[in-house]
């Protein structure tokens, strides 16, 4: 579990996504988990997904999230769409696969909530944020950018 601070002094809390590209074949999305993980894990593959989660998580344990406007809001005031923060954070790390990157950021979104919203409040945040999720993974189902 990972707990910041936002810009309205709220405390937000995001828990990690399961390790792996979600269009690859891992042992979450085979159904091998928890038998076959260690040994991904333990794969170039898996410990590519892990420095991508780490460096993902990293990157945005200070940023806000504008749900209904469907931006990640950066502490230098960019305001930014998932693709575009992947983006971001390849420029910054080349090395690392910009799809995997999008991914995590994608996963570190699903598991965001502001930890000191009323049962109200975060009624509200899940309804915009559940569109924005699908919508996005629609975009990505369907080969779009």
């Amino acid at each position: 579990m990972i707990r910041r601070e936002t810009g309205d002094s709220r405390e937000q809390q995001c828990y990690p996504h399961p390790m792996g590209d979600w269009r690859t074949e891992n042992p979450v999305e085979n159904g091998s988990f928890p038998d076959d993980s260690v040994d991904w894990m333990d794969t170039p593959e898996g410990q590519q997904s892990i420095e991508a989660l780490d460096l993902v998580f990293g990157a945005l344990d200070h940023v806000d999230v504008d749900a209904r406007q469907r931006k990640i809001v950066w502490t230098d005031g960019k305001r930014l769409s998932i693709e575009e923060a992947a983006e971001r954070l390849h420029a910054e790390h080349p090395d690392m696969p910009r799809d995997l990157i999008e991914t995590h950021v994608f996963g570190w979104l699903e598991n965001c909530a502001p930890e000191s919203y009323t049962d109200e409040q975060m009624e509200e945040f899940d309804q915009l944020m559940e569109p924005w999720l699908e919508d996005y993974e629609r975009k990505r189902s369907v080969g779009g950018k």
